[in-house]
This record gives structure tokens, C-alpha cells and sequence, in this order.
């Protein structure tokens, strides 16, 4: 138990007490108490005077917490709605449905929201922005991108003279750990789900990580907050790691590459694209080396060229660290502005709009599968960059061509095939006989 003199309202300093409440205290709001309670010393010197969190909402009220006396616990969001005298609210609840009408209400009477809750942001962000700007206050999400990364705030405030043209991410822990462990230890996906749940990356219902949607909620937050609209998907729904084949990954090292979860926005001409994908990625790209639990952003920005953004990704800790920091910049006056309207993202297509004649350059897949060889033999769309690897009684090969050539291709193909992009320079692919030294 925290004991008042640690936890209270400091009330004998001169300078007037802020106060936060915190809705939701499993990992993440639990993080965030504890590291506003550690950290107090240095987060008091920063902000310039005492804070105090009066309220904390949680779904079971009798159950024991280690929290001040001077923090109530109550199961009923009224008992916050209806206090005059906080300055901010964390929300930390587990989805959107249970979050939305918490934020919303809070908007609407102009007090400031910092959540972690990617899939709030997503699916509800721009009427809730807009609800924050009409009630003069502010909702803030960097937690809800890659954890304890800071990537909106470094883009937002260290990228301001570029345009960033694309931005690819492994944006999910449990997806890239699942796919390092494959890879590595030539484990099948449900034994390396298993250790990922046991390891704590991974819920005990992991559809949302597995099967794209926190990816997809995590780009369509980049989406708005890089160009202020949403994207458009180039599929109907993300494309996750559930059912990947291990000697898929095994084939893409034949080739000098592996195959990772990669989500990835494209600004051409006048719109924003997107994709959550499995992709073969090179050596030579910047999120080949991201493995384990570990996110990475790397964006492409037209003066500063290629940076690469990596860390935790998720976690407690990490997530905490990301919404104290929103909050201590909040509380201090020095947060980044808000992201951009869609109206100024056309003004900003029309100033740097791209020539129509430029050609779109040829691009690059690894095809793995059964009996390739037979299917491919009269095939003409397509160049083939490399022979056909064989692991384990599974083939691959790696091709080029534009998108229409593969899209005619993939209808002639059996339901063994699948495809991955490529991302990396395609002429690094290593020729089969220097892969062949390296599987035996």
C-alpha cells in the first residue's frame, strides 16, 4: 500500500495541486499509476508543482489495489464525470466500446483525454478530435502507436519540413515474436503462439494481434495523423501471421530475407494507401533486423531520407512511459499540435503533387508453394529473378513484374501458393546456389 505522504495531494506546496483521474487499471493504467507515483520528484520538478490522481475507475471496485487513501476507487464513471476539478483524464480501458462514450462524454464537458487505445483512435478519432477541438480541449494518443516508441511526437516535431512518402512498421509485438521464434527454431505458428502467451505478448484470445486488426488500427492512427485522412486499403481486411508456413520463413532465407508483418503506408499522387501484410523483406531494408517483441517504423521523408524508429513496442512500462509523457507535455504547454485536417492535406497534395508521367517502377514477390515448377512453365507476365529453392518439400522462387502481371498470374495458380512482397532492393535477392550452402 502507498502511504499518503507519498501518494497525497502535497498540499503544503504553494502552487495549486493537478489533478488526473485514470479510467481502467489493468496493465496499462496500473503502469501508469506507479510510474507517476515512482517518478514523482522528477515529474513535479518538470511540470513545475504537485499533482494528485483523486480517481481511479475500475471494472470491480472491491477488488484490492495497492493505492492511496487519498485515491478513490469507484466502479461508477459518474463519480468522475461529475468532479469540476481535474485537469486531464488516462484512459486505459481494454477496446473501443468501452472506451467511447467515457472519452466522448469527457470531450463534451472540455476536459482533455490521453489514451493508449488504438482501436478508440481508430475507429473513433476524427469525430472525437473534432469533438475536442469544438469543447476547447485536446485528445492525446501517442501510447496507442508502437507502445513506448515516440513516433507521432518525432514526427510531428522533428519531420516538419517533409513530406513523408511512405512509412512501413512491424507495428505488432506478438505477430513479429511468433515469427522470429518460427523462423529460428522451425517451430509451427500454434507452438509459437503458445510461448507467446506464456511469455505474456500474446492475449489469451489473440485474433485482434494474429490476424492484423492491431496493425491495421495502429496505420489508420499513422494515416491521420501524417495526412490527415484516412487511407485507402488496398484490401478488404489486414492480412495477419495465423497459418504462415515455417518453412515459408525458411525459403525467404534462401533468398537473403525474411518474412515479417509489415504495415505500410504510400502517398502517390492524390491518395494514401494502405496495407497490413506478410512481406519478404531483404537485408538491406531497414526493418529486417526488428525481431522479437521489438516494433520499428521506418519512414521515407523527402529531405531526410530513410530513419528507422525501434523499441518496445507494447508492455507496461513502455505504454506508461509514452502516456505520462503526453501528459507531463500537456500539463507543461509543449504538446505537438493536433493532426492535420483533410483540408490541408489537399493543399498539401496540390503543393507537392508528382508528375503523371513518372512510371511507377517494376515490383518484386517471393512465391512459395507446391510443384511451382509445372505451374510456372508457360508463364510470360513475369521475370524470375532466381530458381526454384525447395525446403523440405516446399518451393520458392522470386520474381518481378508490374502489379497487373501478378495479379493475372496468382488466378493461374494452385491454393498452395502464396504470395509475398517484397520490400528491399530486389537485385540484393541471393542467387540460389549461394542459398543452397546455407540450408543444408
Amino acid at each position: 500500500m502507498y502511504n499518503n505522504s507519498t501518494l497525497g495531494g502535497n498540499i503544503h506546496m504553494s502552487k495549486a495541486v493537478k489533478k488526473l483521474a485514470i479510467i481502467g487499471f489493468g496493465t496499462v493504467g496500473s503502469g501508469v499509476y506507479e510510474t507517476l507515483i515512482e517518478q514523482r520528484n522528477k515529474l513535479e520538478r518538470l511540470i513545475g508543482g504537485p499533482y494528485s490522481i483523486p480517481v481511479v475507475l475500475v471494472k470491480d471496485a472491491s477488488k484490492v489495489r495497492e493505492l492511496s487513501d487519498n485515491t478513490e476507487v469507484t466502479d461508477n464513471f459518474q463519480a468522475i464525470i461529475d468532479r469540476k476539478d481535474l485537469d486531464v483524464v488516462v484512459e486505459a480501458s481494454p477496446d473501443a466500446e468501452i472506451a467511447y462514450p467515457y472519452v466522448k462524454a469527457l470531450l463534451q464537458q472540455g476536459v482533455s483525454v490521453i489514451t493508449a487505445n488504438k482501436e478508440l483512435v481508430a475507429k473513433y478519432g476524427e469525430e472525437l478530435l473534432t469533438l475536442a477541438r469544438t469543447n476547447h480541449c485536446r485528445l492525446f494518443f501517442e501510447a496507442a502507436v508502437a507502445g513506448g516508441i515516440p513516433i507521432l511526437t518525432s514526427i510531428r516535431h522533428t519531420l516538419k519540413s517533409n513530406v513523408l512518402e511512405k512509412v512501413e512498421g512491424i507495428l505488432n509485438g506478438t505477430s513479429n515474436f511468433i515469427l522470429t521464434k518460427m523462423r529460428k527454431e522451425g517451430t509451427s505458428f500454434e507452438t509459437a503462439l503458445e510461448e507467446a502467451q506464456a511469455h505474456g505478448y500474446a492475449e489469451a484470445v489473440p485474433d485482434k494481434d494474429v490476424d492484423g486488426w492491431d496493425a491495421y488500427f495502429k496505420t489508420t492512427i499513422l494515416s491521420h495523423w501524417i495526412y490527415g485522412v484516412a487511407p485507402n486499403w488496398q484490401t478488404e481486411k489486414p492480412k495477419g501471421v495465423r497459418g504462415v508456413n515455417v518453412n515459408d520463413l525458411l525459403i525467404a532465407e534462401t533468398f537473403g530475407g525474411r518474412i515479417k508483418h509489415v504495415a505500410s503506408l504510400e502517398k502517390s499522387k492524390d491518395k494514401v494507401s494502405a496495407c497490413v501484410e506478410p512481406r519478404f523483406v531483404l537485408s538491406d531494408h531497414a526493418l529486417y533486423g526488428v525481431e522479437g517483441v521489438n516494433n520499428g517504423i521506418h519512414v521515407q521523408g523527402n529531405i531526410v531520407g530513410s530513419l528507422l524508429f525501434q523499441g518496445p513496442g507494447a508492455g507496461k512500462f513502455p505504454t506508461a512511459s509514452a502516456v505520462v509523457e503526453d501528459l507531463i507535455n500537456f500539463w507543461t504547454g509543449t504538446s505537438e499540435e493536433e493532426p492535420v485536417s483533410g483540408i490541408e492535406f489537399e493543399k498539401m497534395i496540390l503543393s507537392h503533387s508528382e508528375d503523371d508521367s513518372v512510371v511507377e517502377p517494376l515490383k518484386a514477390w517471393l512465391l512459395t508453394g507446391e510443384k511451382l515448377g509445372p505451374q510456372l512453365e508457360n508463364q510470360f507476365t513475369v521475370s524470375y529473378i532466381s530458381k526454384v529453392s525447395r525446403v523440405n518439400g516446399r518451393e520458392g522462387i522470386v520474381i518481378t513484374g508490374d502489379n497487373k502481371a501478378i495479379e493475372e498470374l496468382f488466378t493461374s495458380l494452385n491454393d498452395t501458393v502464396v504470395v509475398y512482397p517484397l520490400s528491399g532492393d530486389h537485385t540484393e535477392v541471393f542467387p540460389l546456389s549461394i542459398a543452397q550452402t546455407k540450408v543444408s
